[in-house]
């Protein structure tokens, strides 16, 4: 390119970042179209003349965010910067991070979608009071027990909508069930067959991330599974579960016992939702995390900078570039 065309790519870049002039105006001035003026623009920044940097501390989750996005094909990803934080203040800052980046969709959700355990119960306990009362909250798996009651669907449900001042629906069931006889009895119960085909049409849903093998695993501390459904999970080579689903490393719901006598909706119907987001901060849950965006079962995040990190790296993605 000559001196001239330089010149032609200074005076325009000069023009709209020094000058804080319009496109529009550049164009009309030096008398060119307002796509040459835009094309000049991409041109100064490609070869150099034209070096853009960010002054913010948010400036690296930022960047994390978009490649996400870009490299996973996710709807949103929200991450938070650990660098400077204690492990007792990530847990709590990732759910204030969620509730920051995904109000705006939850306000505008005629549906919302709840499944159940510890992340989502901090996030409710943080949920701010608003006023949707056109929202109806969904439980979208079965929520009854008589151990850590405050963990289960239904009452998340409840005490989201009224946090939200939002309508509530409750699916009477247990989570998991003994056999395929009695899930089948209660499935064709009028009411939660309806709760049921109402959770596969919610707008926006609140899942959690879980692996049965981890220390603090919520199923085998309510009673749900023992360690004999454990060892049968790792003998079909369970990756982890979102809504009580158990799934391989490509995604794939697993032929167990436990898939079959869960009542909630299936992976396949949480893959047919708009947005479904999910929280996560531990590392022992980061190839749980990997399988469940890869395959598209959840497609919003909030996550660490170091599992983002960690994502983006096992994709062959420069972090840094």
């Amino acid at each position: 390119m000559d001196d001239q065309a330089d010149r032609d790519l200074v005076r325009v870049a000069t023009m709209y970042y020094k000058e804080d002039m319009k496109q529009s105006d550049i164009a009309k001035q030096l008398g060119i179209s307002r796509q040459l003026v835009s094309k000049y623009l991409v041109d100064a920044r490609n070869k150099g003349i034209v070096d853009i940097h960010i002054n913010s501390s948010s400036a690296y989750s930022v960047q994390l965010e978009l490649k996400l996005q870009k490299t996973f094909g996710l709807k949103r990803a929200a991450v938070l910067d650990t660098s400077y934080l204690q492990p007792q203040e990530i847990e709590q800052l990732i759910v204030q991070t969620s509730i920051s980046a995904f109000k705006k969709d939850i306000a505008k959700a005629n549906k919302i979608g709840v499944s159940w355990g510890r992340m989502l119960r901090r996030l409710v306990d943080e949920y701010p009071y608003v006023n949707q009362p056109d929202s109806t909250i969904v439980p979208l798996i079965g929520g009854m027990g008589s151990d850590q009651v405050d963990v289960h669907s239904n009452q998340i449900a409840h005490d989201l909508s009224r946090k939200m001042r939002a309508k509530c629906k409750y699916l009477y069931v247990p989570a998991l069930v003994d056999s395929k006889d009695i899930k089948g009895n209660l499935v064709e119960n009028v009411t939660v067959k309806d709760v049921l085909e109402d959770g596969k049409k919610v707008d926006f849903a609140l899942v959690g991330i879980a692996s049965p093998f981890s220390k603090s695993n919520t199923m085998a501390e309510i009673g749900y599974i023992d360690q004999k459904d454990i060892d049968d999970l790792a003998s079909v080579n369970v990756v982890g579960d979102v809504n009580s689903r158990f799934f391989d490393i490509n995604g794939n719901e697993v032929n167990c016992r436990i898939n079959e006598n869960v009542i909630g909706i299936s992976l396949h119907d949480i893959r047919n939702i708009e947005k479904v987001c999910a929280i996560c901060f531990e590392d022992e849950k980061r190839d749980v995390l990997f399988t469940a965006i890869e395959s598209k079962i959840i497609n919003c995040i909030t996550l660490t900078d170091v599992l983002a990190e960690y994502l983006l790296e096992k994709k062959g993605v420069l972090v840094v570039e």
